[in-house]
């Protein structure tokens, strides 16, 4: 999913947009700084497993947890984007803002544990059949949204099919988030395109039981739905009107207690099970209350604080009173740079070819963002599961770029939502190559809409993974059919490889398949990989089990407050 370049984002939630991958082992923990940490973290990072979920494989929800000793207020305090986020409507989310304050108020059947590993949710067992072509869900007993009322098999079929309704789009469900989540289902591509009202494939046997049949069986399947798309929403409450989102009756272990222009206040559900969250409140700051969040944190403002690359290394130093609450998580996503086929001059492959060896991309990292985080030698990040990832890319060569463009006349607008990126990228191509360019500064919403039209020549995007697997970079950003490609790039070659890691179980098979897109793409210079990204955050000594992943912070529910910590 889009993640805003403009700000070091807090709030990192990978479940979010496109599909989940189910792994075996314990993924990377977030690393504390401590005197003998290493300088590079993600060099010490452990790679994650690959997912082990299969055919005929029986899910049982997990036991409830021992509760810790709670004493004082259990107030979290953070700092969002200032803008807010843009939806809480789960069909409609489609940025890592919005998706994690949804992930708050809603859920779906299963969820992401703090390992990454797909578990029950509403569901308590959860059966596969032995093609994996269909799945028996067994609802919780004592599953209810925000006002008591229990969530049902209808609940989740209801949930589903609107997220697959073409009108949240205009009229055309490609442009959804249940395209790519939700379409393995029998029907739902037809539901999706306005060809048919239901979805056959969600079948409520009873209050408790449903049943699901898939047209293909699909390897990430399940852990898609993870996602902010599939989580459950109340019927009653959506049919108050279009706005019920800015109040929901979730189904989540928070609710909504007040958004205003500086903050939104979540309170817990106390019906949530297997436990009610340890938290009374949690407050996100938003608008102009969010800004400069690592001074509100040495202040004593916020409970957790991201860090800009260039603090990192005064609060890691030795002298340092935050070094022991410096939190280094390398995370499954990557900033790049688009260059988009569809707009002249850049439907040239030798014009994009010539403006990628020009750039000396690795300095992205090594000088720009201080060697805080490594230079992107693929399109997926090594710690991906199911790797080895790494790719061939188009060595830097500006000597060989000029003989290409010599006696060519080029203007080349290039777009960014914020940050240095930009125009770092006009410099060095007026200087290497005379190339005439334009810096765009858009805003955030408007940024979002030129991406989902495909209009944007040259820009920079940063995407996080909303599930550990490889898919969910080179099939959401390159399938022709996926709802978040950010440009017109077609290689039916690409798409053939993209089609078949879709649909095989074989692991091998398809990692070739993953690895020959990723060079292919690469090799069309359709985008240049800049840097894998990294979260440094500062947390409170009394912030006590925050869920920090390689797909960022997942749900609140088992944070607590020990205000007996020791401060700075």
């Amino acid at each position: 999913m889009t993640r805003r370049t403009a700000l070091h984002l807090l709030l990192l939630l990978a479940v979010v947009l496109v599909g989940c991958r189910l792994l075996r082992a314990p993924m990377t923990v977030p690393t504390p700084i401590t005197s003998s940490s290493p300088t590079v973290p993600w060099k010490a990072s452990a790679t994650p497993a690959p997912p082990v979920v299969v055919p005929g494989t029986v899910l049982e929800a997990p036991s409830p947890p021992a509760p810790p000793p709670l004493r004082g207020d259990q107030v979290l305090v953070l700092a969002g984007s200032p803008d807010g986020p843009l939806t809480l409507d789960p069909a409609l989310v489609q940025d890592v803002d919005s998706a994690f304050v949804v992930q708050q108020l809603f859920r779906g059947i299963v969820r992401f544990d703090p390992q990454l590993r797909v578990v029950p949710e509403l569901a308590e067992r959860i059966e596969i059949s032995p093609d994996g072509a269909t799945y028996t869900v067994r609802l919780r007993p004592d599953a209810t949204f925000h006002d008591g009322t229990p969530i049902t098999a209808g609940d989740v079929k209801y949930s589903w099919e609107r997220a697959c309704d073409p009108a949240l789009a205009g009229g055309d469900g490609r442009r959804l988030p249940a395209w790519s989540a939700l379409r393995d289902l029998v029907g739902a591509e037809d539901r999706l395109l306005g060809r048919r009202d239901d979805v056959p494939g969600i079948e409520a046997v009873d209050a408790r039981t449903l049943r699901l049949r898939l047209a293909v069986p699909s390897p990430t399947f399940l852990a898609r739905l993870a996602l902010p798309v599939a989580s459950v929403v109340q019927r009653a409450d959506v049919e108050r009107g279009p706005d019920w989102w800015r109040q929901p009756v979730g189904s989540g272990p928070f609710r909504l207690l007040r958004w205003d222009d500086d903050a939104l206040v979540l309170g817990p559900h106390p019906g949530y099970r297997p436990a009610p969250p340890y938290l009374r409140e949690v407050r996100i700051r938003i608008g102009a209350a969010a800004l400069s969040p690592l001074n509100q944190y040495e202040r004593g403002q916020l409970d957790v604080a991201s860090v800009p690359v260039w603090a990192v290394d005064r609060v890691s130093a030795p002298e340092s009173p935050y070094r022991d609450q410096l939190v280094v998580q390398p995370l499954l996503a990557g900033t790049y740079v688009f260059l988009n086929p569809a707009v002249p001059p850049l439907d040239d492959p030798q014009v994009r070819r010539a403006l990628v060896q020009a750039f000396p991309s690795r300095k992205v990292a090594e000088v720009t963002l201080l060697g805080k985080v490594p230079a992107a030698d693929a399109l997926v990040p090594e710690s991906m599961p199911g790797g080895p990832w790494r790719a061939k890319l188009l060595p830097e060569d500006p000597a060989a770029a000029q003989r290409v463009l010599a006696g060519r006349e080029l203007h080349l607008e290039i777009v960014s939502s914020g940050g240095d990126v930009a125009v770092m990228l006009a410099r060095v191509w007026e200087e290497r190559l005379g190339v005439d360019t334009e810096v765009l500064q858009l805003d955030w919403p408007d940024y979002l809409a030129d991406l989902d039209a495909r209009s944007l020549p040259v820009f920079v995007l940063s995407w996080v993974a909303d599930y550990p697997d490889s898919e969910a970079i080179l099939d959401a950003l390159f399938a022709l059919d996926s709802p978040h490609r950010p440009i017109a790039y077609e290689n039916r070659q690409v798409q053939a490889w993209l089609e078949a890691a879709r649909r095989t179980r074989d692991p091998q098979a398809r990692h070739a398949a993953l690895r020959a897109a990723q060079q292919a793409i690469l090799d069309d210079a359709v985008v240049l990989p800049l840097t894998f990204d990294v979260e440094y955050l500062l947390v409170a000594p009394a912030v006590r089990d925050f869920p920090v992943t390689p797909l960022g912070i997942l749900g609140l529910e088992r944070v607590w407050i020990d205000r007996s910590a020791s401060a700075p």
